[in-house]
């Protein structure tokens, strides 16, 4: 290609590399796109540089070659910074943390990190903020401190929750479920406890962001999680379903060329293979991917695979086969905790550290969100409404869920508030939902939720509390409010509730409304001023 090709040239010769990416050539498509990188970067073409800088990296990742990543990125960062398109500036430095991670580069991925986060706080965006923390606790748990990778990701989900975007949750969920799984990696044979209940939580992770896919039709997010899901599924003994999982899923990453996923599921079904006491598969088939793996220098990648060879190995009694690869992995952890100890000296990186850019982080996201408050608080009753609720309650059910805690969702609806308003007025019905929203949170713990989501109702959710308890507790709400001197207000008012409650398990916030809103009109066609029931969510 030459540099005095004209803008026609260039911009046919990257919908080449969009053709040849969409017929699965994937390396063919990114030296495509490079070369129409340097010709327009050369021709001074800079629209059509950024676009072919971003095919190159795209291509990168998918390709799973991080030092690729790293070159290609390192040209295009300074064009985006030019361009001003923030997001993906913020992008790139993502996924460039995630690649040096994967090369054991912790101070530039530390750097990185620490600049995406310094960036979405100053722009007190939650999009880039909930993105740059989970890169941050990628950092950690790479450098073998899954406990704190672990509270990075979970601050990071909390902030995902808020964005109305499939990827972003996707994204957290994915990464999250991966730092759950490296927590087990860590605690297997040290802490099994610890480890088992680490990966039960990769499991939750995985499958909430697996009910994200039909939103994200890139079959790059599927073979990440169904991989992360599978591998997952078999550490917490469930085999039959892990199997066909993890079969899929590699052969969609074979299908589209995703190398590094090919690595990482091929070391899953190694190690099924090896529950399934058949170590001599197992050993043939990591034996075939090694090469290729070891030649692409990725840390993660060969610790893993170094420690499922071990595995293998061992179990057929090849004593020496079994002391080389764990010669291997031993020697690429004391690699890992060595660039973790001189990218934290470099850098200043302590735990202190963290927590102050945490704290700052935070302090961006509640001055934001006093600009937001007003749109999420019921204006009559000061309660929390229905969109406050659908941003906050499934970040709290998600924490419930990974460690199986008690939750009950109650909808509360006034009986013939119609009739209230047409025979007193509705001034009166006003004051009304003011009393009731009092009397209601005057029954109930801080710690509970109650929201105003409906002219007349309510919805209250009761954590940590047994489903015996919930009950004594929404039914003395009811009577509370049966019992409370209405006719002080007006001669004969009398106000009652009807109450639906639906228990997890079911802990998806859509589904248990919905359950505890069938339980509500049960009550209504009972006679009203009752409580009912919701049946217990299928399997």
């Amino acid at each position: 290609m030459n540099a005095d090709d004209g803008p026609d040239t260039l911009g046919a010769q990257l919908a080449e590399v969009a053709r040849l990416r969409e017929a699965g050539d994937l390396a063919a498509a990114r030296d495509a796109a490079r070369a129409v990188f340097r010709a327009a970067a050369e021709a001074g073409a800079d629209d059509i540089a950024l676009e072919a800088g971003l095919a190159c990296y795209a291509l990168d990742l998918r390709l799973g070659d991080h030092v690729g990543m790293l070159d290609d990125g390192a040209l295009l960062r300074p064009r985006l910074e030019a361009s001003g398109r923030r997001r993906d500036l913020g992008d790139l430095l993502r996924r460039m943390v995630l690649s040096a991670c994967e090369l054991a580069r912790f101070d530039l991925a530390l750097a990185l990190a620490h600049e995406a986060c310094e960036a979405a706080r100053d722009q007190a965006d939650d999009r880039e903020l909930a993105l740059s923390l989970a890169a941050l606790g990628a950092c950690f748990e790479r450098m073998g401190d899954s406990w704190q990778g672990e509270r990075l990701m979970s601050e990071a989900l909390g902030v995902a929750q808020r964005v109305d975007e499939p990827y972003v949750r996707l994204a957290v969920l994915n990464n999250l479920c991966a730092v759950c799984i490296g927590r087990f990696y860590r605690m297997r044979g040290v802490d099994d406890d610890d480890a088992l209940a680490a990966v039960e939580r990769a499991v939750v992770h995985a499958q909430a962001a697996q009910a994200l896919l039909p939103l994200l039709p890139d079959p790059l997010f599927g073979v990440f999680v169904d991989g992360n899901l599978g591998e997952a599924l078999l550490h917490a003994g469930r085999l039959d379903e892990a199997a066909p999982l993890l079969q899929d899923a590699l052969a969609r990453s074979r299908t589209h060329g995703f190398h590094a996923q090919t690595w990482r599921i091929t070391c899953s079904i190694a190690e099924l293979e090896i529950k399934q006491a058949l170590p001599r598969e197992a050993l043939a088939r990591l034996d075939a991917i090694a090469p290729a793996a070891i030649a692409a220098r990725q840390h993660a990648t060969l610790i893993r695979l170094h420690q499922t060879i071990y595995r293998a190995a061992r179990d057929l009694g090849d004593t020496y086969r079994a002391l080389r690869a764990l010669e291997a992995h031993e020697r690429l952890e004391r690699e890992r905790a060595t660039r973790q100890l001189r990218a934290q000296s470099e850098l200043f990186v302590t735990r202190a550290e963290t927590e102050r850019v945490r704290q700052e982080a935070l302090a961006a996201r509640e001055h934001a969100q006093r600009f937001r408050d007003e749109a999420r608080r019921d204006a009559l009753t000061g309660l929390a409404n229905r969109r406050d609720l659908q941003e906050q309650l499934p970040v709290r059910l998600v924490a419930a869920a990974a460690q199986r805690r008690a939750v009950s969702l109650a909808v509360i609806d006034l009986d013939h508030f119609k009739r209230i308003n047409d025979r007193y007025g509705h001034a009166l019905g006003d004051r009304v939902l003011v009393a009731i929203a009092r009397l209601l949170r005057e029954g109930l713990r801080q710690n509970d939720v109650l929201a105003r989501v409906g002219g007349e109702e309510f919805v209250v959710v009761l954590f940590d509390t047994p489903p015996a308890l919930a009950l004594e507790v929404l039914e003395r709400l009811r009577h509370r409010i049966e019992d409370h001197a209405w006719q002080a207000k007006a001669d004969g008012l009398a106000v009652t509730l009807s109450i639906g409650v639906a228990h997890a398990p079911g802990y998806e916030l859509a589904p248990l409304f919905e359950r505890a809103d069938r339980a509500l009109y049960r009550a209504k066609a009972d006679g009203r001023n009752r409580l009912v029931v919701a049946e217990p969510a299928q399997a």
